[in-house]
């Protein structure tokens, strides 16, 4: 006979245990790019380890020659022609079985922990469609700038702007079939394009105030032409998606961004960047002209195979700063330029805390670069 169990009142039922998100990641190429081995070790050092489609169109060897450097990451490596960036991407994912999808281009690289906080996004809060994060950004000098100042928690500006680094985000592929998928017709702003789709969707948004990448803004990036097609690109999506005034603004916005990344001197877009009534929100303490008071820092990461001594950090300062880093000592070479020497050399996909501090007024980060 079955012995009877009576469950006492204060047992719990066992919760199932949530299945841990899988990551897929296309990294299209367009043409080969030296940060290509930065791109793909910075996804090599993830926990979870995602599955990594890399998409070549090049024909370049070299393209080839970075991939076999990681044999156990890329799961799909396809070299030879293809319809486009968005095409390639799909072509990625279509290989790949992960359910939380993101794309890197071949300069862009994750920050270390980015999957794995965004991993724990999707298990804690299974309603999340959508987890983003802030950026870092380098210029073609390997120059560290500061934060993506364009990055902002989500809201309704979304659809008159685009508020996402792109390599920052992580969406579920299951939300994004929903929508339609990528637009394989887009060239220039199939990311845009998605995240308002999402939005329009109702789907939730999550976001961090913590940096997920780096991203490359090269002059000759793709996404820093203002050409013929990019512009009816933004276009089609502004006009569908907002009120007159926010069209008219939307239209300045890009206008401007271009302007001031890309075509103006430094002294003039420093200008129009401070301007009265432009918004000056800070990340850990520095806003988007690199402009902080009182304590600030930035997390700082390199992807070279020789490890690093040093990092030259250039501030506009009429105050005294003070700069430290963990293992470093600090020293003065110029007006402004300060070096931090680091005891014992920081390897690949180690992170540095750079730490400031300002004794009274306002200073400006104006970049770092690691030596």
């Amino acid at each position: 006979m079955t012995p009877l169990i009576r469950r006492r009142a204060n047992d719990r039922a066992v919760k199932p245990v949530p299945a841990q998100p899988t990551f897929a990641i296309s990294v299209p190429i367009g043409a080969y790019h030296p940060l290509l081995r930065d791109c793909l070790g910075s996804l090599a050092i993830q926990t979870p380890r995602p599955q990594v489609a890399v998409l070549d169109a090049s024909g370049d060897p070299r393209v080839a020659e970075a991939v076999a450097e990681f044999p156990d990451l890329v799961a799909y490596h396809r070299a030879g022609p293809d319809s486009g960036q968005s095409d390639a991407i799909i072509e990625g994912w279509d290989n790949l079985s992960g359910d939380i999808l993101g794309w890197l281009n071949a300069d862009d690289a994750l920050y270390p922990g980015a999957l794995e906080e965004a991993a724990k996004q999707f298990t804690d809060a299974p309603d999340t469609d959508l987890f983003y994060g802030h950026s870092i950004i380098i210029n073609d000098d390997d120059l560290i700038q500061g934060y993506h100042w364009a990055v902002e928690p989500p809201s309704e500006m979304i659809l008159a702007g685009d508020i996402i680094s792109q390599p920052s985000c992580f969406f579920r592929r299951s939300k994004l079939d929903e929508v339609g998928g990528l637009d394989r017709d887009l060239h220039y702003t199939m990311d845009w394009d998605i995240w308002v789709r999402f939005w329009r969707a109702g789907a939730k948004f999550a976001y961090t105030e913590n940096i997920l990448s780096r991203v490359l803004w090269s002059r000759d990036a793709k996404t820093g032409g203002f050409n013929r097609r990019r512009r009816e690109e933004l276009e089609r999506i502004i006009g569908a998606n907002a009120s007159l005034v926010r069209r008219l603004k939307s239209r300045f916005g890009f206008a401007l961004h271009h302007v001031l990344e890309y075509l103006a001197p430094d002294f003039i877009a420093d200008f129009l960047r401070s301007a009265p009534g432009r918004t000056l929100r800070a990340v850990n303490g520095i806003d988007r002209n690199g402009g902080f008071s009182g304590e600030a820092y930035l997390p700082l990461v390199h992807y070279s195979q020789e490890p690093m001594t040093a990092l030259n950090v250039t501030l506009d300062c009429q105050s005294a700063v003070t700069l430290s880093a963990a293992g470093a000592t600090t020293e003065a070479l110029a007006s402004g330029v300060h070096r931090l020497i680091f005891e014992k050399p920081v390897g690949a996909g180690e992170t540095v805390n750079l730490n400031l501090s300002v004794d009274g007024g306002v200073a400006r980060f104006l970049g770092a670069k690691w030596r």
